[in-house]
């Protein structure tokens, strides 16, 4: 059975029109509904834009700068659990390294060499799939757990530490400090190892057992059909070097070509043999790149602005959905009242069970003077909330006169702007945007535990 999440399944305008087509008490509450989503959406959208300019400039400055790498592994773990996506734990990850696949192959994955690897996972599902078996021979229905959406960060341990190891860090396909960071769509859970930058592809048993059996029937049949002269020539050769016969063959003209006919079959074989290997080889890791390729959906920076939205989307959800719900019943709801609620009309709305986060919803609305009360939660009306956002929303324009010698830092005296630092990001600025943040993320564990 797949767990309860946290992670709404629904896009912000979609829902924001369902939500609106309920029953209101007033027929003008429905257009004051919708001019709500959107001065919420913008003002989040406001506040996540801030954190796209100074993240992005971040990460182009992570590779030579530890702070840097550090804010962006802080900020990107807040935008996860904002985007509500959820942990793969090391205990999900050992299974899936010992659990059979359902690709036709075995990989091979050294955790011990990165030094920091985050993976979160989000919109599980199960399915059923049609798995072969010997080569196809066979197959079997089996039900498994996807996840619609996973995110893999790694930074890769420093060349000191490969060399300590005695480890080539090409043989694994790593660059020592190297930062990656990828989103993958329907990935099996069983499966999720083949996600990590070092995973090596490994021949299983049938896969040594299919290319051995033939090889030695070969070998048979080669060394009976066209090696017994030259074993014969080399048998007697041996036993006159050890001294077990007098006289030693003859090296004519025939025993020479005896011999050379031998080596060029002899080579042949082990050249065909190895060369079925390294096919084999090729074909599997076209089956793994294969499965990457149709899996991936952004890589680097790309995944900053997909989180980023991502995120942006599920804070505006949460907001909705509670204010929504809370609004159909004006002498008010306590907060697990207000969650059975939503979980049940998402339930109906979703087709699956969400663990709606009221917890942050609530603490989200009261931001927003939204909502009033503490045991039992009050909806604002709708005229009073739409004021306080436009008020808001205007503030965040409102440019007032300053005295002309208080100069911006990032403006000459003259009150022309200048180019930011070209040696990196403004840390400071950054780590104002993620102590923000943090903080929102630490008040919305507290609750949670």
């Amino acid at each position: 059975m797949v767990e309860r999440e946290r992670f709404v399944p629904r896009r912000t305008g979609e829902l924001t029109r369902d939500l609106a087509a309920l029953a209101w008490p007033d027929e003008q509450d429905a257009e004051r509904f919708l001019a709500f989503s959107r001065l919420v959406a913008a003002l989040y959208h406001y506040e996540f834009h801030d954190r796209e300019q100074v993240l992005v400039d971040a990460w182009e400055a992570a590779a030579d700068d530890p702070e840097a790498a550090g804010a962006v592994t802080a900020e990107l773990t807040g935008l996860l659990d904002g985007a509500n996506y959820t942990t793969v734990t090391m205990t999900e990850l050992d299974e899936a390294l010992t659990r059979e696949s359902l690709i036709p192959l075995r990989l091979e994955v050294d955790l011990d060499d990165y030094d920091e690897m985050l993976i979160y996972r989000r919109g599980s599902h199960q399915r059923t799939v049609t798995v072969p078996k010997w080569r196809g021979f066979r197959t079997e229905d089996k039900t498994i757990t996807v996840d619609e959406r996973v995110v893999v960060h790694t930074r890769v341990k420093p060349r000191s530490w490969f060399d300590h190891q005695g480890i080539d860090p090409e043989d694994r396909n790593l660059r020592p400090g190297h930062m990656s960071l990828k989103l993958f769509q329907n990935v099996p859970r069983a499966d999720i190892e083949m996600l990590l930058p070092s995973a090596r592809v490994r021949f299983r048993t049938i896969d040594t057992v299919m290319m051995g059996v033939p090889a030695v029937a070969s070998a048979i049949a080669v060394l009976a059909t066209k090696l017994l002269p030259t074993l014969g020539l080399i048998v007697l050769l041996i036993a006159a070097w050890l001294g077990f016969r007098d006289e030693g063959p003859t090296l004519d003209q025939t025993a020479l070509v005896v011999l050379f006919g031998g080596a060029v079959t002899l080579g042949g074989f082990f050249f065909r043999q190895w060369t079925k290997l390294k096919n084999r080889r090729v074909e599997y890791l076209k089956t793994l790149s294969e499965n990457l390729y149709f899996r991936t959906v952004a890589d680097g920076p790309g995944v900053l602005h997909t989180l980023l939205s991502a995120a942006e989307q599920q804070e505006v959800i949460e907001v909705l959905l509670g204010y929504r719900f809370l609004s159909m019943r004006p002498e008010g709801l306590t907060v697990a009242d207000l969650d059975n609620t939503v979980e049940r009309w998402l339930s109906e709305s979703c087709r699956r069970e969400i663990d709606f986060d009221i917890e942050d919803a609530v603490a989200k609305l009261r931001r927003l003077d939204a909502i009033g009360g503490r045991t039992v939660l009050r909806p604002v009306p709708l005229p009073a909330v739409l004021a306080a956002l436009d008020a808001r929303w205007d503030d965040l324009f409102r440019h007032r006169p300053v005295d002309d010698r208080a100069v911006s830092p990032g403006l000459e005296p003259n009150g022309s702007g200048t180019d930011r630092d070209r040696s990196g990001p403004s840390l400071v600025q950054l780590r104002q945007v993620v102590d923000r943040f943090t903080g929102r993320l630490g008040d919305r564990l507290l609750r949670r535990e």
